[in-house]
């Protein structure tokens, strides 16, 4: 039995006391989710958005705390505010106002070759007003996590050793990995989203949370470098506090590399995605969107089935 089945069983379990117990219960409905722990992927976490989407028109998610990291941190902060579907059009619409002939134009003003980060910063701004902003103030926890590099190596060599680390994680071309990210000081940190006070202040975290040179410039967060959160921590569990309750993650690849914990509900899309991170195509963002809600239904029907 795979740790996903022995987890519905568990809930099956909990579901039979709870009615010897006389609590009054939907038939079939699965227990809440009680944490969410989201991947990063860039563009790739509009199939999260999707998902939960779809999850949601059955069973609301009203999760007690979110850990997040990259792009899925703004999927985060969109399911709090209920904003989800505005965030998948207003990404795409930043895209669309970003012109392909602009590339001269970008150059000419002394701005990046690549047009990602103010992609990404203008999605940003066009999903979270001061509104939002307060809802997260009143809404459960969200930890983002990002990558502080170690004060003993310079700025930019060091992000650029940070970024090899990464290759290195992503295609398991050294067994020392481990060691050599902890000999060298680069280490995780959840940053909380109430510090944040404004809708500029959310979209610096989330940048920050996503610093990956050259799509993005090198990034600071209270004056120290910050790299891409994922380079510690691809799928972000140690962001939620230890305590009891059903855990849902969201990946973001199909069969993702990652190590399986027992007693957690894991969802990843059903067909393996060829799309890049960083590929900004509005295109493949209604294909994620779409996959997104139809594994969701499917996810959603595989629990009130097996409950």
């Amino acid at each position: 039995m795979d740790e996903r089945a022995k987890t519905l069983t568990a809930i099956r379990n909990d579901g039979a006391d709870r009615k010897r117990a006389g609590e009054k219960s939907r038939i079939g409905a699965p227990k809440e989710i009680n944490y969410l722990v989201l991947q990063g992927g860039g563009i790739r976490c509009a199939w999260q958005a999707g998902f939960i989407v779809a999850f949601e028109r059955t069973i609301p998610i009203r999760p007690w705390a979110i850990s997040a990291v990259s792009a899925s941190s703004t999927v985060a902060c969109a399911l709090v505010c209920r904003r989800l579907e505005l965030a998948i059009d207003s990404f795409k619409n930043a895209i669309a106002c970003n012109a392909t002939g602009r590339f001269f134009t970008r150059m000419l003003k002394g701005q990046g070759i690549l047009p990602h980060a103010d992609i990404y910063r203008n999605a940003v701004l066009r999903t979270f007003d001061q509104a939002a902003m307060e809802n997260l103030l009143a809404g459960p926890d969200i930890q983002i996590l990002v990558t502080r590099m170690s004060t003993r190596l310079p700025k930019y060599p060091g992000m650029l050793f940070g970024l090899s680390l990464c290759g290195l994680r992503e295609f398991r071309a050294g067994r020392h990995y481990r060691q050599m990210e902890a000999q060298f000081g680069f280490r995780k940190e959840f940053v909380p989203v109430k510090r944040c006070a404004t809708p500029a202040d959310l979209a610096d975290l989330v940048l920050a949370s996503s610093c990956t040179p050259p799509f993005t410039p090198f990034y600071s967060l209270d004056g120290r470098p910050v790299l891409d959160g994922g380079l510690t921590e691809s799928v972000p569990l140690s962001g939620l506090p230890h305590k009891k309750g059903l855990t849902l993650v969201l990946l973001t690849a199909k069969l993702a590399t990652t190590d399986r914990v027992p007693g957690i509900l894991y969802a990843e899309p059903s067909e393996a995605i060829g799309v890049n991170s960083w590929t900004y195509d509005a295109d493949k963002i209604d294909y994620l969107y779409a996959l997104g809600q139809k594994d969701g239904n499917s996810f959603l029907h595989g629990m009130c089935t097996e409950v």
